[in-house]
């Protein structure tokens, strides 16, 4: 124990350490987030959602603030319903245990202490060690065997400080995406306005060529009737000249006494 003068007392041994507050504080934070529902503070029950955070919601709860838009401002990763998934959760068959729900395999309770896992491809939810305790090989769901990738990992009732980093990361990647989303809107702006100016040049070159083609036929028309009356007169000069000369023998006739 020390002091005998063979060793040396630590510090530990001599004063009574306090336990760190807010790991307890987090704790306890935990434990409200595997009871209650995130969102409306209302006991946890059936059907389960959850978000990428890992806050867990009462499903029925979650649909009626969206249709009610009651989303309070601390949610605002909650965009809609895509942000959000349904949970294939054990439900603790203890009635009387204080934690609702259980791991399927393990049958540990989600107590906010404990390590739990969700699937965002599958929504099922177990033990975080359940995959190393059954030695599951490859990235397969210990439940319902569908295949999954790191990002669709969610830990369920984050402590504050992993809540914090999480919506950190969440918030960032919903602001690149708005981002993304106004460069696309000004480049479809901008295209538009390219291809209206394109087709008002096509409008107007078609315009041009239509009058262009108007004015070749209406010309082509008036040499055609020019053509025609140049036809005609020669034909009535022709006609008039058979006229006189007929004329002329008449008059000579007449004139010498022939008949």
């Amino acid at each position: 124990m020390g002091n005998d003068g063979g060793s040396f007392a630590e510090r530990a041994e001599l004063v009574k350490l306090k336990k760190p507050e807010k790991r307890v504080e987090s704790l306890l934070v935990a434990k409200q987030r595997a009871q209650f529902c995130s969102l409306t503070k209302e006991k946890l029950r059936k059907p389960i959602a959850c978000c990428r955070i890992g806050y867990l919601y009462n499903y029925d709860s979650l649909l009626k603030a969206f249709m009610e838009k009651k989303i309070p401002q601390e949610f605002k990763h909650l965009q809609n319903l895509k942000k959000i998934k349904k949970l294939n959760i054990t439900e603790n068959p203890d009635q009387n245990n204080e934690f609702p729900f259980v791991c399927l395999f393990s049958q540990k309770s989600l107590n906010g202490k404990e390590k739990f896992q969700a699937l965002w491809t599958c929504g099922c939810v177990f033990y975080k060690k359940l995959i190393k305790d059954l030695k599951i090989k490859g990235l397969k769901c210990p439940i319902c065997t569908k295949p999954y990738t790191e990002k669709d990992i969610v830990q369920l009732c984050p402590t504050n400080e992993e809540a914090e980093i999480k919506k950190a990361q969440l918030y960032k990647e919903i602001e690149l995406k708005e981002k993304q989303k106004k460069d696309q809107k000004k480049q479809l702006k901008v295209s538009d306005a390219v291809n209206n100016l394109e087709l008002q040049q096509k409008k107007k070159v078609c315009t041009e060529e239509q009058k262009f083609k108007g004015q070749t036929m209406e010309d082509n028309k008036l040499q055609n009737h020019t053509q025609d009356l140049k036809n005609n007169e020669i034909y009535q000069s022709l006609f008039h000249q058979q006229h006189k000369l007929e004329d002329n023998l008449f008059t000579r006739n007449v004139r010498f006494g022939n008949r």
